[in-house]
């Protein structure tokens, strides 16, 4: 789906979830995080779904030797445990952390169920944007799956931002955030950056990216 398209969409679904459960007098919590609160770690279990109202929200991975591994960044009306909730082992496999102050819509498993008896247009709502999360945690294990940065960063730019022959431009937050996200350090992604460029593949200036060569970066992955 289309970012804007997305976003809009869990917009219209929080509010279409927010009204039922209040004319239903169905359960329900909010709660406040400040930034780098811990909201659930890894091994803990999942029994509600989460709904971002307002902030960013980190879930990574916390190796061993204290590096963190990225795996997602929520934005506003994202969702999490959506699909994990439902599952036979509801267990996080990652931490969410808040990554600015954040405030969260939760609603349990079963209460979730009670709206979707009633609410058949919510529970199509759902299941469609369920749908989506699982073809997005696939590009996001596609992504991390490339063996080299060239090929990380071929697989965002073609897949995750949809660069094409004809549309070659894209931004990013910045080489932090992209260095987190594809699983590298951000000293090595600026060396593939300024070596990209000065082959002339691609140019970039500050947050814009553009694809001087977008054959090369197809290759990469094909």
């Amino acid at each position: 789906m289309h970012k804007d398209y997305l976003k809009n969409f869990h917009a219209l679904f929080y509010q279409d979830l927010f009204n039922a459960v209040k004319q239903k007098h169905i359960p329900y919590s909010i709660k406040n995080y400040q930034k780098e609160h811990i909201i659930a770690l890894s091994g803990d279990e999942c029994r509600q779904i989460g709904i971002l109202i307002k902030g960013e929200i980190r879930i990574e991975q916390l190796f061993n030797n204290g590096k963190k591994n990225i795996i997602n960044i929520l934005k506003q009306f994202d969702i999490f445990g959506e699909i994990l909730v439902f599952s036979n082992e509801a267990i996080y496999p990652f931490d969410i952390i808040s990554a600015t102050k954040a405030e969260v819509f939760f609603i349990s498993k079963e209460n979730l169920l009670k709206i979707f008896t009633d609410e058949t247009s919510l529970l199509t709502q759902f299941l469609t944007h369920v749908a989506s999360s699982y073809l997005t945690l696939n590009q996001i294990i596609k992504l991390k799956s490339q063996k080299t940065i060239e090929s990380k960063l071929a697989y965002y730019f073609l897949h995750i931002k949809k660069i094409t022959a004809d549309k070659r431009k894209c931004t990013i937050k910045n080489k932090t955030y992209l260095a987190d996200l594809i699983g590298v350090e951000r000293q090595s992604l600026s060396r593939v950056f300024n070596d990209l460029q000065s082959k002339d593949y691609l140019s970039y200036d500050k947050n814009l990216i553009i694809i001087k060569d977008f054959y090369y970066f197809q290759k990469l992955i094909e």
